[in-house]
């Protein structure tokens, strides 16, 4: 079993504590998949939350529908307090326990985001610049460009 303290209106791994399983299980989730979990003796999902700006996978969780009333009440009157979380039993079916798969079925998982794969998109980005159009002689005047007169 977990224990996190309540102190901001998500959960972010870094403030789990007693489960490492259940912080590596965080952190692995790809944007947007929910996890079923209880957190003390309230059970929901939690959403795990969008890639910052810069492509970086955030570290957090955010409550979803009567949990975010649930967790902003217990944030608003007992902020400061350590409370117990563990993953949820699984009494739905889903392929692993406790996590739930919402998202549309057409939409494809996240490609790989490890450091390599992430120097080589940035590489090819950056390289892109050799490969556009060159003349092998100057545009001349903006008229016969354009083919003004």
């Amino acid at each position: 079993m977990a224990t996190v303290t309540i102190s901001d209106y998500v959960i972010w791994a870094k403030h789990v504590h007693g489960d490492r399983e259940l912080v590596d299980r965080i952190l692995a989730m790809w944007a947007g998949q929910t996890i079923e979990l209880e957190v003390d003796g309230f059970v929901g999902p939690w959403r795990k939350m969008d890639d910052g700006a810069d492509g970086r996978p955030t570290p957090g969780i955010r409550p979803i529908g009567r949990v975010q009333d649930h967790w902003r009440r217990l944030f608003r009157e007992r902020r400061g307090d350590v409370v117990e979380l563990r993953l949820a039993a699984a009494t739905h079916g889903f392929e692993e326990a406790g996590v739930v798969d919402r998202r549309a079925k057409l939409v494809a998982k996240p490609l790989g985001r490890t450091q390599a794969e992430r120097d080589a998109a940035l590489a090819a980005l950056l390289d892109l610049g050799r490969h556009g159009y060159k003349s092998d002689r100057p545009y001349g005047p903006r008229d016969e460009l354009y083919d003004r007169e």
